[in-house]
């Protein structure tokens, strides 16, 4: 039963490695976060979108061949990311002098499990049959998954239904805005900001576009942050 208590075995996790370095570290500030000390980043920023995975307590698939050709770290094939939290607990008050610091373990899901895959395949050569990519997946779901009920009874199965729900880390408040730091001004330019996306490329508009790749600029400074 032990295998369903999710924040127990997260917590388990972290205990056991709590003196590993962790697999990257976030720094949240009032206007901007960095990633292992390095760029800067908006919170509007595409980028961004790795706060929501951490968050969500599941491991970035967008970035596993990043995290795989700079060797980061993984832990039963977990990672844990350090959380530096600077921002105040008041809009109008200044950054923290120390941080608040907690860790996260992000676990992986089948997302990740079909592009650790992909990754192997590349790595021999895109040599793997379909029959030598069931067998793996077959020995990774092995040893990653709880065992199997082969004797299923309905008040057991409730009960790992309600022991999994419960147990379940709780998603924390978005990593992008503390609650108190939003305020309406905000809250209305990121309506208006999603209204414009909407119509992006709109026909009726009877606008042209010349595309620009701005994104990818961040991107290298992203990458260069593990390199």
């Amino acid at each position: 039963m032990s295998c369903y208590n999710i924040t127990r075995s997260a917590e388990q996790l972290l205990d056991s490695y709590e003196d590993a370095a962790p697999s990257f570290s976030v720094h949240l500030y009032p206007d901007y976060w960095t990633l292992n000390n390095g760029s800067k980043f908006l919170y509007n920023n595409p980028i961004a979108s790795i706060l929501d995975d951490v968050r969500a307590h599941r491991i970035p698939v967008d970035y596993l061949e990043l995290f795989d050709s700079a060797r980061v770290p993984f832990y039963d094939g977990c990672m844990i990311v350090e959380l530096l939290d600077y921002r105040p607990k008041k809009v109008k008050d200044p950054p923290l002098e120390k941080p608040e610091r907690s860790r996260v373990a992000l676990h992986p899901n089948d997302e990740t499990l079909w592009a650790n895959l992909c990754l192997m395949n590349q790595r021999s050569g895109n040599k793997f049959t379909d029959t030598e990519v069931l067998e793996l997946e077959a020995q990774i779901l092995l040893q990653t998954s709880p065992p199997l009920c082969l004797d299923p009874d309905p008040h057991l199965t409730r009960i790992a239904n309600h022991t999994l729900r419960v147990s379940t880390p709780s998603i924390p408040i978005s990593l992008k805005r503390k609650a108190a730091a939003i305020t309406p001004e905000e809250d209305e330019s990121d309506k208006t900001r999603r209204a414009k996306i909407m119509q992006f490329m709109n026909q009726r508009q009877n606008r042209s576009h010349a595309p620009r790749y701005f994104v990818l600029s961040q991107s290298n400074l992203f990458l260069l942050t593990f390199t």
